[in-house]
This record gives structure tokens, C-alpha cells and sequence, in this order.
């Protein structure tokens, strides 16, 4: 079985009082995607931390985390993913964006994200399909105040909401995003729906949405079994075929600053 070494682009910190609990994001990404991919290695870049980005060609893909902040803030370290996400591109290194991820991609290829008129999305949400046989919809969790107003050009929206319907992209090249968490649990959400009610959104929206939550059939595997299947239609031997060069995937990074992530070990560094 081929290894895939796939780093995690953290976008987002869990918020202080949740730490001890759910520890981070790049760990929810593990936790959610290693039983349908075995075989990866996981690797973490915290960009809102200031660590440096990689070269795009040093790993076999890429997923984006969601983040409390917002693409529309164009802070420096979000332009910066925007360029290697760009870069990333044109090695045709796949990448998978969640929530903010999700809006930094569309931003990055030619989208618009916007605070939504309609207010938050919060807890379980049921994202319909665009057409048959068509991946990545089903009941899952979201927690977001903007999302993607304008698609890229030539994007395939795969699946969506009434409140949220550019919610699923499928690009013209190795890249798929979600507007939900599929790594989220309900827990998680519950956590912050106690913390951020009355505060973020009304009370009264935070316990509806607490009681959604008692009644979800989560379509979270489903999606992580899509998102395998993505990531091993597009893994190393595709890439070094499209690079013309053996060379471009590295066996060991040489930043010591990408920490490798055991899926069964947190990593005591990781919420720093």
C-alpha cells in the first residue's frame, strides 16, 4: 500500500476552554479521516500560528482547516496560503478545503466569500445533492457565519442548503471543498453552542440547534470515504507522472517545523 503523506494546514485554534477536551483540528482531520485512509501520514503547518508554508510539492496533498476568523479579514497569512494554494494548483497537488478552507479556495480561485444576510448555519444541516450519484451531501454538522457567495468560475457545485447553497465544490482540477465539518462530532458542536450562545447568535438558536443535534444521522464517514477515494485517485504516483520527476515527492520534510501526526498519539506541540 502506497503511503501518503498529507499535511494539514491549520487554519484555526480551538477555542482556549475546549482544548483539554478536543485538543485542535488537525486532530478532529485525523481522527475523522485515518479509518477510511489507513495508509496516510499526517503532517501539521499551523499557518494562523506563523508557521512557515511548505513548497507545495513537498507533500501528496493538502486539507484546509476551518477557522474562527474570516477570509474577508485578507490578513497576511491568508494571502499567503492564497499564493501556495495557487501553486499547489499548478503541481495539481489535491487539496480539500473544510469550512473556512472551503471559503479560502474559493477566494484563492476566483470566488467571493461574504457574511451571509441569513445568519449562521449551525449544527446539523442537510446538504442536498445536486444530482444523482454525486458525493459529498447527506446530514452533517456546520458552524459558520460567512460562506461562499460567488463560485469560481467553471466549479461544480456538487451540493448545498437554502441557507448555504454553494456549500460543495468539485474544481476543474484536484481540489474538492466543503462548507460543513465532517470532522466535527456532536459533542464538539454542543461545546460550542454552550460557549457561544448568547454571545455570537441568540440563545434561542444555539438551543435549537443543540436539539438537532439529538436527532442527526451523521453522513460523516460517508464523506471521509469520498475524501479517501480522492486522495488515492490523485497520491504520489499520479503526481510524479504529472511532474515528469520522481524527485518532487520527498521522502522526509525538511522543515522541522512540520510536525508529524500520529493518528493513535496526540502530539504535545500541536496547540501551541
Amino acid at each position: 500500500m502506497t503511503v501518503l503523506r498529507l499535511c494539514i494546514l491549520e487554519n484555526g485554534l480551538v477555542p482556549e476552554p475546549l482544548k483539554e477536551s478536543f485538543v485542535s483540528y488537525p486532530k478532529m482531520i485525523r481522527d475523522w479521516l485515518s479509518p477510511q485512509l489507513p495508509e496516510a501520514e499526517f503532517y501539521t503547518v499551523s499557518v494562523v500560528s506563523g508557521d512557515s508554508l511548505p513548497e507545495p510539492a513537498a507533500f501528496d496533498g493538502y486539507l484546509l482547516t476551518g477557522s474562527k476568523h474570516s477570509v474577508r479579514e485578507e490578513a497576511d497569512w491568508m494571502q499567503a496560503e492564497i499564493d501556495f494554494l495557487r501553486r499547489a494548483k499548478e503541481l495539481e497537488r489535491p487539496l480539500f478545503g473544510i469550512c473556512f478552507g472551503h471559503q479560502l479556495m474559493a477566494d484563492a480561485f476566483g470566488g467571493r466569500t461574504e457574511q451571509a444576510p441569513q445568519g449562521w448555519g449551525l449544527g446539523t444541516q442537510n446538504y442536498v445533492s445536486a444530482g444523482p450519484n454525486v458525493e459529498g451531501a447527506g446530514d452533517v454538522l456546520a458552524f459558520h457565519q460567512d460562506q461562499v457567495k460567488t463560485s469560481p468560475a467553471q466549479v461544480e457545485v456538487l451540493a448545498g442548503t437554502g441557507h448555504c447553497p454553494n456549500g460543495v465544490f468539485a474544481y476543474p482540477f484536484p481540489a474538492l471543498s466543503v462548507q460543513y465539518h465532517p470532522e466535527f462530532t456532536p459533542d464538539y458542536v454542543e461545546a460550542l453552542l454552550n460557549l457561544f450562545g448568547g454571545k455570537l447568535f441568540e440563545e434561542s438558536r444555539a438551543q435549537d440547534a443543540r436539539e438537532g443535534l439529538k436527532k442527526a444521522a451523521l453522513a460523516n464517514s460517508e464523506v471521509a470515504a469520498w475524501a479517501a477515494r480522492f486522495f488515492r485517485n490523485h497520491g504520489p504516483e499520479t503526481n510524479r507522472s504529472r511532474s515528469g520527476s520522481a524527485q518532487v515527492h520527498q521522502s522526509e520534510p525538511h522543515n522541522t517545523s512540520w510536525r508529524e501526526n500520529s493518528p493513535k498519539t496526540k502530539n504535545p506541540n500541536e496547540c501551541q
